[in-house]
């Protein structure tokens, strides 16, 4: 399976009801996750599905990235701050070979080390707003984890950049 782990674009400080749920995307931050989104479309392909987190910010990224990839979205409540070696047992025992989450940091960087470097002291990967890694995962039969390799890590900004690659932007510039 290759994961792709993608975290939340740029929220807001405050949710409207005052909670740490509800923080919305702010406009920068939608901006920037579409550009990174279509980045990210120049060289990944999400086959799958995409696995979000129920909190606003991971949910409004996910559609984003949904409108970009043209993938069905499933919220998936562990990645709101379950544990990381759980979300890593769970996203094992999934049927699908390219599956992308959107959520949380630290989160995800604890998952992408506890992956691919599972005999190291923490601290070494940290996903920025809109930044991505891919991790391919290897399982047995019994869905017990064989093996991990980091692929790549991809900063927003590296994925914006790419995003003027991208043939028809007018999703991007806001364009009719």
């Amino acid at each position: 399976m290759l994961l792709i782990l993608f975290r939340h674009g740029i929220a807001e400080d405050d949710g409207p009801d005052g909670t740490d749920a509800s923080r919305r995307l702010t406009p920068e931050g939608r901006e920037k996750t579409l550009a990174a989104s279509l980045g990210l479309s120049t060289f990944a392909e999400i086959r799958d599905i995409i696995l979000t987190s129920p909190l606003t910010r991971a949910e409004q990224t996910a559609e984003i990235a949904a409108e970009v990839f043209g993938r069905p979205v499933e919220t998936w409540n562990l990645l709101a701050g379950g544990a990381p070696q759980k979300i890593i047992k769970h996203v094992c025992r999934r049927p699908e070979t390219v599956v992308m989450m959107v959520g949380h940091e630290p989160t995800f960087s604890m998952i992408v080390e506890l992956l691919c470097a599972p005999d190291r002291t923490g601290g070494f990967v940290q996903l920025k707003k809109a930044g991505c890694a891919c991790v391919d995962v290897t399982t047995a039969a019994d869905h017990a984890l064989v093996d991990a390799q980091l692929q790549w890590l991809a900063t927003p900004k590296m994925l914006r950049r790419l995003a003027s690659s991208v043939p028809d932007t007018s999703i991007y510039s806001g364009e009719d």
